[in-house]
């Protein structure tokens, strides 16, 4: 009998990577369970690392590069070497630079989850290219980067405690499906007595079955609501007055701007009674410390995404509810481990050799002005004269997505013509599933490259398709995009199956194929891990050994020292950042593109209010639809949230499979009763598509029949202005009996 090993590593299925360890016998992996070790998820896994082997032995895996020999999707393929693979796309990635300039490459990745993003910028850096990274973090947390990095200057919506907190605010997120680490905290605390739960969701779930407050407000409608909040924390003068004095500017501005959302007329906008507007902000403001865990939703409002994250921080900072036990913690790069300084993501990057000439091609430079090269440039020295290293670059950027697929079939602003990606499934998880088809079968289109660990319907319309290196098969050694300094480390538990690669790997080759060489001198991540580590004392042994390091000294309040890393070395109720980009530097409310209110006419054919998405277990984003290792078989079918009443009034029964329709599309989904649902609002789950199903055309693996970006909008001028995230949510539908 084969001797057992056992691997340490964090999980990546999430961004949350907890701590496992990796049974594997014989070279083949058997086993996943929780590392009761870990210094922070303490031997806490979710259902996902049980279904790791079968996943990672799935048929279906990619094992070896592949080259389209028909058209775009046509489903036809050649196995060709990396070799020749990297030979032939880095000739076509120097040839189009050379006629168009290399602002005609874009980049698309997928969600976070222990695979380093600073590869990729750093090849974009070295090819000049203005960083033109389009990806679903527009509207999962990058606009949140931007205006805390605008308003604070530290990022602070994630790193919360709450195991110390006395009030948890839901606001649209719900833990129960998408953060089960948190979830586990809070119901222990719940049935402790020790906290207060505000929800804020217009749908009933779990989370919202828990707490002690519940708003509901009309979807797209949260920025009014937190504007409400502010208003009875202003002027019942339930803020901290010592904390707002000595370490904000702007507040006599802000109070101002508030005074018209009263708890009236937030009551008219929302649907939310004015008595429960007040209740909920008199918990959040005198049951502190208190923190408000991020939740993807508000990102997803379109015009009123970002707007409604720059309430929320203010009303964090005004209540003193940073930098202290039970509350947001504040985070920095930069800070010495085991006596020296790990290298950060932006170091790696390079940024200081993009010139703001080059900046300035960055696809929409001048339009989402806050996530794009334009903010992160005026915001860049501030961040730099507190940290001591590059700013925070790697995620904390973004190009105008939407934009994108105008310009491939345009050719305005400029031609795009080759798109790397990586991880990412755009088909699924991009607005306007129609415009993104044609973009990427468009003639415009001269390259279109896929790193991926499954043939997607987005692969299937590439030209060349190479195998990703799963997890379980790649080195990890993060500190999580810059956000701070804290390290994890955790080393691969098998050699990559087939012909497979890690990104650095990927971005590696590519690198050397278009004349980068001098710059990428370490052959795995492994060698650049040790390179990074170096100045700690520590190799990649050591770390994966320790799995997390954290930094020589951690204080509550750094700013007590440096001030925060903005112009005024304070936060900015009043932000001199949005200024100069010519927003306006402090939040308001906007009626949603698409509302009863803005569009009654439109309103009579399509009645109801659609909101898309809503985690559901186990499957993450896009991921886990495939049958055969345990995910499909516990949730095989879409489900669409409804009221009861308002199902029977349509004639649709429990189960029923219904049209939901929009001016853009239809998709259908099965009828789940949902009791907690706003009558005239229903839910639908997206990203949905049917690996069983035929994968190349007219097909695409089902993409066209339940997923939800057939429905949604992404007219660039109904985009949040500050980021460009399109609108999600608050969408007029109507629903029908398939």
């Amino acid at each position: 009998m084969c001797a057992e090993e056992i691997k340490k590593t964090s999980c990546q299925y999430c961004a949350a990577l907890c701590g496992v360890l990796v049974h594997v016998v014989d070279g083949k992996v058997v086993k996943v369970e929780g590392n009761k070790n870990h210094p922070l998820s303490r031997g806490f896994t979710c259902e996902r690392p049980g279904i790791a082997p079968k996943w990672l032995y799935h048929p279906d895996q990619l094992m070896y590069p592949l080259k389209r020999v028909g058209s775009r999707g046509e489903g036809k393929w050649q196995r060709i070497s990396w070799d020749d693979a990297f030979g032939e796309i880095g000739q076509k990635l120097l040839k189009l630079r050379q006629e168009y300039g290399p602002e005609t490459l874009g980049f698309f990745e997928g969600t976070y989850r222990g695979n380093e993003y600073w590869p990729r910028g750093r090849f974009a850096t070295l090819f000049g290219n203005p960083h033109n990274i389009f990806a679903p973090g527009i509207i999962c947390g990058i606009n949140d980067m931007g205006i805390n990095m605008a308003v604070m200057g530290d990022i602070t919506t994630w790193a919360v405690d709450t195991a110390n907190a006395k009030c948890v605010v839901l606001w649209g997120t719900d833990p129960a499906q998408s953060e089960l680490r948190l979830w586990s905290t809070l119901t222990r605390m719940r049935k402790e007595g020790k906290v207060k739960i505000i929800a804020v969701d217009p749908r009933g779930t779990k989370s919202t079955a828990i707490a002690d407050i519940w708003l509901r407000p009309r979807p797209g409608t949260d920025t009014a609501l937190a504007l409400g909040w502010l208003n009875v924390i202003i002027n019942e003068n339930l803020y901290n007055a010592e904390f707002v004095e000595k370490w904000t500017v702007g507040f006599d501005k802000l109070k101002e701007r508030v005074r018209e959302y009263t708890p009236g007329k937030v009551a008219v906008i929302t649907g939310v009674p004015p008595e429960q507007i007040r209740e909920a902000a008199r918990t959040y403001a005198k049951h502190g410390p208190a923190v408000m865990p991020y939740g993807v939703a508000i990102d997803q409002l379109g015009r009123n995404g970002t707007r409604t994250e720059h309430a929320k921080i203010i009303l964090r900072a005004i209540c003193g509810y940073l930098g202290v036990p039970g509350g947001h913690l504040i985070t920095r790069p930069g800070d010495t481990t085991n006596g020296g300084r790990f290298v950060t993501e932006a170091e790696l990057c390079l940024m200081d050799r993009l010139p703001m000439n080059v900046r300035r091609k960055q696809m929409g430079f001048d339009v989402c002005r806050l996530v794009s090269l334009n903010g992160w440039s005026l915001m860049a020295p501030n961040l730099e004269r507190v940290y001591g290293v590059p700013a925070p670059v790697t995620v904390q950027i973004q190009a105008h997505t939407t934009m994108l697929w105008r310009a491939i079939l345009t050719g305005k602003p400029y031609p795009v013509k080759a798109l790397i990606a990586w991880g990412s499934n755009p088909l699924a998880w991009a607005a306007n599933t129609k415009l993104v088809y044609e973009a990427l079968k468009s003639p415009n289109l001269d390259l279109h490259v896929v790193q991926e660990l499954f043939m997607t319907p987005s692969a299937q319309l590439a030209d060349y398709v190479l195998p990703a290196a799963s997890w379980l098969e790649r080195d990890l050694c993060t500190n999580m995009m810059d956000f701070g300094s804290l390290l994890w480390a955790g080393e691969k538990a098998i050699e990559p199956l087939g012909e497979r690669k890690d990104i650095y790997e990927f971005f590696r080759g590519l690198a050397l194929a278009t004349g980068q060489r001098e710059y990428w001198p370490w052959k795995d991540t492994e060698e650049v891990s040790n390179y990074r580590l170096k100045a700690t004392g520590l190799t990649f042994r050591d770390a994966v050994e320790r799995t997390v390091i954290f930094p020589d000294h951690f204080e509550f309040q750094p700013f007590l020292k440096t001030g925060f890393p903005t112009p005024s070395g304070k936060i900015e109720l009043y932000s001199s950042i949005l200024e100069k980009l010519d927003y306006d530097p402090m939040p308001y409310f906007e009626e949603p593109p698409e509302s009863p209110l803005r569009l009654p006419e439109v309103a009579k054919e399509y009645p109801l209010i659609l909101n898309t998405g809503g985690n559901y277990r186990p499957m993450y984003h896009s991921e886990f639809m495939h049958w055969g290792y345990g995910a499909r078989e516990r949730h095989p079918d879409p489900l669409m949230d409804i009221h009861p009443e308002t199902a029977r009034s349509l004639g649709l029964a429990e189960g029923d499979w219904a049209w939901i329709e929009t001016r853009r599309g239809r998709i259908k989904q099965r009828v789940r009763y949902n009791e907690g649902m706003l009558p005239n609002v229903v839910n639908c789950q997206a990203s949905w598509w049917f690996p069983e199903k035929t994968p190349y055309e007219p097909e695409l693996s089902g993409v066209w029949e339940s997923n939800a970006n057939v429905l949604t909008l992404d007219d660039p001028e109904w985009c949040d202005e500050l980021s460009g995230g399109w609108c999600n949510r608050a969408l007029l539908c109507k629903v029908y009996k398939v």
